[in-house]
């Protein structure tokens, strides 16, 4: 195995934790079959598996829809980090948004109601453009 590729799973697993820390109550409140809605559909039995694959910090691989999804979800929460008021980073993916984006939700009710590609970047960039 490559550095480079050694590298890249080990990123892989570093997102799959990343995803259910944050889903926890006191960040993103979400349940696993939000989660597994949030990654394009997968099946609950297998974010199980990766949750318990990642925790014991081996390295997997993932098809590349569920790790763009991943990056995308990252960059929401790095923009949404970059811009809001101290102390209210989670909030802010929580509350409902007046905005043309959101139509009155919340990114998580809007990511729930539409988990496409399109709309995880809508999101994404709404919030990136927030930063400057």
């Amino acid at each position: 195995m490559t550095n480079e590729t050694a590298q890249y799973l080990k990123a892989i697993t570093f997102c799959i934790s990343w995803l259910a820390d944050q889903a926890s109550d006191e960040k993103w409140a979400l349940s696993d079959e939000e989660v597994c809605q949030f990654l394009g559909g997968i099946p609950l039995s297998s974010w199980h598996e990766w949750k318990e694959v990642a925790k014991g910090k081996q390295q997997f691989e993932l098809n590349q829809d569920v790790i763009d999804r991943l990056v995308l979800l990252l960059k929401i929460h790095e923009s949404i980090a970059m811009s809001a008021p101290s102390g209210a980073i989670y909030d802010f993916f929580k509350r409902p948004i007046s905005h043309p984006t959101f139509e009155g939700k919340s990114a998580k009710e809007s990511l729930l109601l539409d988990n496409s590609m399109d709309n995880l970047n809508k999101i994404m960039l709404f919030f990136r453009s927030r930063i400057f």
